[in-house]
């Protein structure tokens, strides 16, 4: 047995103990033919080809992932999207959505499932690579023949053997079915970007309603607490004119009513508050209890929608660019590829073959006869065909799935442009009413707002009666409430409408 040291820039922990440079070496018993050179070949294999590898992305398959969940909605990465920082107060529209489009455990699931599609791509590529395998036994064998009535073949034997192998294989020619692999592939990638996009989309748009309905659920708070105070000022005025006689006392009596209501309806639209800052929260990825405040809901300057354009043309844009119609259609042609597939499983394949082996298994010239120390060399290369004949006819039949599973998805796809369609009209219709709604609410609350003031001055002077007051504040309460929602819808159908196009982006929150 001849004892050799193995020296290699890898760290070879198995074999002995590491220095502190990161190399190993330690004595190993191995048999002098094989001794350094296949062990130093089997570990740059391992440690070449392994995941940890620093080439780990031979195929170059990275760049199809974006670097972080909502980058493709944030246009690219940058140093500050995506940090964990405090909640701002009040905290403004893009930040709640980048938290949401960065955190949302919806969008980090997409953003994985770009991650596997990507690396599906490199294993179909992997396919045009040979394969390279390597193993080996190092044991101590015990051999112990004992022959009836002849004691003199008798053998008893016991040493170590070593066994190593490296074979190689390389599919040469394949009548397309690696081809057809990579389509495919590629049309998934294509697919589980387009529904990162889409579902991208749908978190902005749903954080951003939940952001509006908040804000309009605090509008609706000072808009109860200014009514309120209102209902107030009208109950010490009714008990005043009560005093002085002018005025029965059913005046007080109803403007207490009135109070009590008004009471009643701030406490509710608080609670609704809570609820709406709750559910924007849970957007946000943070704790529904999180302290929250928003910028006060104003009719301002309204959002750009230059980008609406005539009816029909939007729809045309939609069944083309939807990130749900691109990716339906890319799930349509990866179902078309794997026909492809399927079919190409039932031909032929022409691979390169090779294999070297090695082996200290003993021999013996006959039975009886000593064992005698040997070393062993086998080595081949060739080409193989392989010729699927018969299977039972079960290619066709998976050749006849593949065409079912094709036409699901192109079936599929079309009823996902027609849902886009409708979705679309609907929402161009939306914002035609909301956008006539915006002006009519507004002044319907200027007049409401004058007609209060005025029956209130009446009926502090004496002149007027209470049911004219209570009847002007409640036609104030319905206005503002009605303004309110006319901004709040507004805001979300217009965002809606982008969403139902597929180019809803930052560009919406200016």
């Amino acid at each position: 047995m001849n004892v050799d040291r193995l020296t290699s820039p890898v760290d070879c922990r198995f074999f002995g103990k590491p220095r502190m440079s990161g190399h190993c070496e330690a004595p190993v018993l191995l048999p002098k033919p094989q001794r350094i050179l296949r062990c130093q070949l089997a570990l740059y294999l391992i440690m070449a080809f392994s995941p940890s590898a620093p080439a780990s992305d031979a195929f170059a398959t990275k760049p199809e992932v974006p670097p972080i969940a909502g980058a493709p909605m944030l246009n690219g990465p940058n140093a500050d999207y995506c940090k964990e920082h405090p909640v701002d107060s009040p905290i403004a529209l893009f930040e709640a959505v980048e938290r949401a489009l960065c955190e949302s455990p919806k969008t980090r699931s997409s953003w994985a499932g770009i991650k596997a599609a990507a690396a599906g791509l490199g294993m179909s590529k992997s396919a045009y690579l040979p394969t390279i395998e390597a193993n080996g036994r190092y044991l101590y064998e015990h051999d112990d023949t004992q022959t009836l009535d002849t004691p003199r073949l008798h053998t008893n034997y016991a040493r170590p053997v070593n066994e190593e192998t490296l074979s190689l294989g390389w599919v040469l020619y394949d009548f397309g079915a690696r081809s057809a692999a990579i389509d495919n592939s590629k049309a998934l990638l294509l697919a589980a970007q387009a529904n990162h996009d889409a579902t991208l989309q749908a978190i902005f748009a749903n954080t951003a309603k939940d952001y509006f309905s908040a804000q309009a659920a605090n509008a609706s708070v000072l808009s109860k607490l200014r009514i309120e105070t209102a209902s107030h000022v009208n109950y010490d005025s009714a008990n005043a004119l009560v005093a002085k006689g002018v005025a029965p006392v059913t005046d007080a009596l109803q403007a207490e009513t009135a109070l009590a209501q008004a009471v009643f309806e701030r406490a509710r639209a608080e609670g609704e508050l809570r609820k709406a800052l709750g559910a924007l929260a849970v957007d946000m990825s943070v704790s529904p209890d999180e302290a929250i405040s928003l910028p006060e809901l104003d009719s301002g300057a309204l959002p750009d929608t230059t980008f609406v354009q005539a009816v029909h043309d939007l729809l045309e844009q939609a069944k083309e660019s939807h990130p749900k119609v691109v990716a339906a259609a890319a799930q349509w042609q990866a179902a078309l590829a794997n026909v492809h597939v399927v079919r190409a499983r039932g031909l032929p394949t022409l691979s390169l073959v090779g294999s070297t082996d090695g082996s200290s298994q003993p021999v013996s010239a006959s039975l009886g006869q000593p064992e005698l120390p040997a070393q062993t060399r086998e080595n081949y290369v060739g080409v193989k065909i392989e010729i699927p004949l018969f299977d039972g006819f079960n290619r066709q039949y998976q050749v006849h799935q593949a065409e079912a599973e094709a036409e699901i998805q192109e079936q599929g796809m079309r009823d996902t442009q027609q849902q886009v369609a409708i979705s679309l009209w609907t929402s161009v219709q939306d914002l035609q009413t909301d956008t006539d709604n915006l002006r009519n609410t507004d002044r319907v609350l200027q007049s409401a707002r004058k007609a209060f003031d005025a029956a209130q001055h009446r009926y502090q002077s004496g002149v007027g009666t209470i049911v004219d007051l209570l009847n002007a504040q409640a036609m104030l309460s319905t206005s503002e409430q009605q303004w309110i929602q006319a901004q709040l819808d507004w805001r979300t159908v217009r965002l809606h409408l982008a969403a139902s196009l597929g180019t809803l982006g930052m560009w919406a929150l200016e």
